[in-house]
């Protein structure tokens, strides 16, 4: 019952909290408490995400994301996901593209005895996104750009 209701929370936290944005879910699906380390926004709790979210959607407005695989255990589910949108907006020093990416990562959500997101880490290849975006020549051709 509790691994039904990890994969539940981390579907949500994709397929609804971010893709629709659901701002209202935050606050149901995240500890007050959540502040990963890695993640450098003065905010904690639902209010991070919602800062994330805000940012995120101000570059790509129509992102969505789908959970590909999921596995749950009694305090986590280790998530791999696929997600695209189309940059409209500046970001990370660029001018929108209007390109549309698909990008990929993975993610553990870590889940309190309450149900709640408590913490996260996460990964995904920003330098792809870039290259897809048109900012940086592909990995396997970087060298030559660096010559």
């Amino acid at each position: 019952m509790i691994r039904e209701h990890n994969l539940e929370i981390a579907r949500k936290w994709y397929e609804q909290m971010w893709s629709e944005p659901d701002f209202d879910l935050a606050d149901e699906i995240i500890d007050p408490s959540y502040d990963p380390e890695w993640v450098h926004i003065d905010k904690v709790g639902p209010e991070q995400v919602k800062h994330e979210m805000r940012y995120f959607r101000s570059i790509f407005p129509d992102l969505v994301y789908s959970v590909v695989d999921a596995i749950a255990a009694d305090d986590r589910v280790w998530v791999r996901y696929r997600a695209s949108g189309t940059q409209t907006g500046s970001a990370w020093g660029f001018p929108p593209s209007g390109k549309h990416i698909t990008f990929e990562g993975a993610a553990i959500l870590y889940i309190s005895a309450e149900g709640r997101v408590l913490d996260r880490w996460g990964a995904f290849c920003f330098y792809d996104i870039l290259a897809d975006l048109g900012q940086v020549p592909p990995l396997w051709e970087l060298s030559g750009s660096l010559a």
